[in-house]
């Protein structure tokens, strides 16, 4: 009855820790504003969890409504003292209104949400919406979590957060464990 207690209270001790993964992974991303008109300028705060290695200078932002469909984001100096990760900040100028008209293969309407996306320095993926309409800007986009993503390719093409590695480890070893312990008692029980 010990190991079974004791393997309860490792799956609920799992079961916590992996609930509060995915919050703490979660680089988080802002646009503002929130809602702005074809040819406005929109500025993306980025903050990132702190890296295993000396953070870059800049960071891409990418998204299909920005004129050139990418810019650099740069760090923001003092933004990362104590244990919080980098900060960074850019503009993008967003497309032309013919590129949001009601025409052409990609056509949308007056209105439309669009993402922006891009990597921090430590491999975590961040990513913010905001939208892009007929009248003047307003308001402040609201970030989002941060979904997995999926990744194709062979071999060397994913890499994951130490933390996520960790927490994976860990719940192989107590299946691994706990299968042991199972084995065992049944072999034993069949000896006596």
């Amino acid at each position: 009855m010990r190991i079974a207690r004791a393997l309860a209270t490792t799956a609920l001790a799992s079961a916590a820790l992996l609930a509060t993964a995915p919050a703490a992974l979660a680089d988080t991303a802002e646009v503002t504003p929130g809602t702005v008109p074809p040819g406005g300028t929109v500025t993306i705060s980025v903050s990132c969890d702190a890296p295993t290695s000396p953070a870059p200078d800049t960071i891409t932002a990418d998204s299909q409504a920005f004129e050139l469909g990418s810019v650099q984001l740069t760090r923001v100096p003092g933004a990362n003292s104590g244990v919080a990760g980098p900060a960074y900040r850019g503009t993008a100028k967003i497309a032309a209104a013919d590129k949001f008209t009601g025409s052409g293969p990609n056509a949308v309407g007056p209105r439309s949400t669009w993402s922006v996306d891009g990597n921090c320095p430590g491999g975590g993926q961040w990513n913010a919406r905001f939208t892009v309409a007929g009248g003047g800007a307003t308001g402040t986009a609201s970030p989002t979590a941060t979904q997995p993503a999926v990744r194709g390719g062979v071999g060397g093409s994913f890499t994951d957060s130490g933390t996520t590695v960790i927490i994976g480890g860990a719940l192989v070893a107590c299946a691994i464990g706990a299968t042991c312990v199972v084995l065992r008692r049944r072999r034993g029980g069949a000896r006596h």
